[in-house]
């Protein structure tokens, strides 16, 4: 997690910083769903400006290593650190060393990272990564399996109620007398489009962050070495039984080009 980033980042577009706890809480619910394990936690930050003092101390607390980079002014009144080039070589790191960790969360939105996405994703390795909206490479997503925003993340910015029940029916029709659903193909579904507009993956995302859709691999006919992400509804979620009634318990697991 670049924490200096998404600290300026918040404080320039919503004048707040970051609720450390819940930021922290969020990310550990997202590394634990479906039975995962989180194993790692570090953050960056250049713990020597004013902003951060006691942060450190504040990390250590809730099992997250801090890791301090050097930060430096310009003349524009911006700063920028090296966390991108410390966060890529520790990811590098932990992909030669650590083959049991499958799952790695960038919290960074920089287009810097790419390059170490592409590295990870050819091993074999689900990336998320979570950022500022606003602040957000575009670029940084078409590389990624998944994404969400820090405000979907936080709960600054709910989707309308009407979008995500819309997407459940979808995908509850998806599913019907289908082996499984392809999460990229659920995506162009909903999307009404091969090109996926980012409202669309922010629904996805946080529908998947609040447990209403479950993902899960399934094998790739195309690429063994790179099985294909499937999705399906959480049937026993309070929103899913509302929506579809008793049609929730109905559901059906289905296949589909992914």
């Amino acid at each position: 997690m670049d924490y200096e980033n998404i600290y300026w980042s918040m404080k320039q577009q919503y004048g707040v910083a970051p609720d450390l706890d819940r930021l922290i809480t969020s990310l550990r619910e997202m590394g634990e769903r479906g039975n995962g394990q989180v194993c790692l936690m570090h953050a960056y930050a250049d713990f020597d400006h004013e902003e951060f003092r006691g942060l450190m101390s504040d990390l250590q607390r809730r099992s997250v290593e801090p890791r301090h980079v050097f930060s430096k002014n310009y003349e524009d009144g911006t700063r920028k650190n090296a966390a991108d080039i410390e966060m890529s070589l520790d990811a590098l790191e932990i992909m030669y060393t650590r083959s049991d960790i499958d799952t790695f969360v960038l919290v960074c939105g920089d287009r810097d990272m790419i390059q170490v996405i592409r590295k990870l994703r050819a091993r074999g390795k689900q990336v998320h990564v979570v950022a500022v909206e606003k602040t957000m490479s575009k670029d940084v997503m078409s590389f990624v399996n998944q994404f969400t925003t820090i405000e979907a993340l936080l709960g600054m910015l709910p989707p309308a109620m009407y979008d995500m029940e819309m997407m459940i029916r979808k995908l509850d029709s998806a599913e019907c007398g289908k082996p499984f659903v392809g999460l990229k193909y659920f995506l162009r579904i909903l999307a009404g489009s091969d090109i996926v507009d980012r409202k669309t993956y922010e629904l996805v995302n946080q529908a998947i962050s609040e447990g209403i859709i479950d993902t899960y691999k399934v094998p790739n006919p195309k690429d063994e070495l790179f099985p294909t992400t499937a999705c399906k509804l959480n049937r026993e979620h309070e929103l899913v039984k509302r929506v579809l009634g008793e049609k929730a318990q109905k559901g059906q697991p289905g296949t589909v080009t992914a």
